[in-house]
């Protein structure tokens, strides 16, 4: 019979084994970058199942818009062996080299839609490699209005991003400079701020919301602040140490992207409770944030 403490040193072993496979497949998921540009989602519970559905919303309205994605091409195995292929000797060396070529290629290969990691509970960030993820955002909410089904039951709201930044004041205050040339220097119009954050207490409500509305002001003079009813909302998203930013036309009139709220706006209780396919299109209330995050308008 094995002595209690050889038990318990094996045990630990095992432990440690599980542990260090578990977070070696972690590490190999892209993170948060500044530059990119995508879809910020929130969900109550089930991180996995509300990124799914993300990817499933993302590729039906996309496929719809621009086309089904079209894979880069790429060489096939039997083709670089063919190239490289000059020696019979050096046959296995060429596979080798190949496949090895290959799984670089596919390593590296951009998607339309990838998940990124945010680093924080029931926070979901999907890159795209779209040039206008807005413009897909509000077709998919306008659809989900004029159809009132959401095809969701885990993603909250669906808000799409324009850009990353670091979440210090001058990173904030140059993305949102060549944002805002795009939205706000031509005509005059109304606008608000929504500012949320989670995670991070160096940046203040105050101080970000002073200085871009001092920034919008300084594209044009006619643009005014207009809290109940702006034709542009500012969206600034503070996740740890990024910040998201974007501009969104009727933001408020299109219930601030949340789904559930687009798909029944009266907020009437769904009778049809019994059909388990309706059940799939039902979504859980905005949840409290475990963090500090705090929603204001300005």
């Amino acid at each position: 019979m094995e002595p209690n403490c050889k038990k318990s040193k094996m045990s630990n072993n095992k432990y440690k084994q599980h542990n260090k496979k578990y977070f070696q497949a972690k590490k190999h998921q892209e993170l948060l970058q500044a530059g990119q540009r995508g879809f910020f989602a929130t969900c109550n519970i089930n991180e996995k199942a509300c990124v799914r559905e993300c990817y499933n919303l993302l590729n039906h309205y996309a496929d719809a818009l621009y086309g089904p994605e079209k894979a880069p091409e790429e060489k096939t195995l039997d083709s670089v062996v063919g190239q490289d292929d000059k020696d019979a000797d050096d046959e296995d060396d060429d596979l080798e080299a190949a496949a090895a070529k290959c799984k670089e290629t596919l390593k590296h290969r951009k998607m339309r839609f990838q998940n990124v990691s945010t680093k924080t509970n029931n926070c979901i960030f999907i890159r795209t490699l779209l040039d206008d993820p807005v413009a897909l955002g509000k077709h998919i909410v306008d659809d989900i209005a004029s159809t009132g089904v959401s095809m969701s039951r885990f993603v909250l709201r669906l808000v799409p991003i324009e850009t990353v930044c670091r979440a210090n004041m001058p990173d904030i205050v140059n993305a949102a400079g060549s944002l805002f040339d795009k939205h706000f220097l031509k005509e005059p119009t109304s606008f608000g701020i929504i500012f949320n954050h989670r995670f991070n207490q160096q940046i203040k409500r105050d101080q970000v919301i002073t200085q871009l509305a001092e920034l919008v002001n300084s594209k044009n003079v006619g643009n005014k602040v207009d809290l109940q009813h702006a034709k542009k909302s500012i969206i600034v998203e503070v996740l740890r140490g990024w910040c998201l930013l974007s501009v969104i036309d009727n933001y408020l009139e299109c219930k601030k992207f949340n789904l559930a709220e687009l798909a029944n706006p009266n907020g009437k209780k769904d009778t049809s409770s019994d059909d388990p396919e309706a059940k799939l299109h039902t979504v859980p209330d905005e949840p409290v944030s475990k963090s500090d995050a705090d929603e204001e308008s300005s």
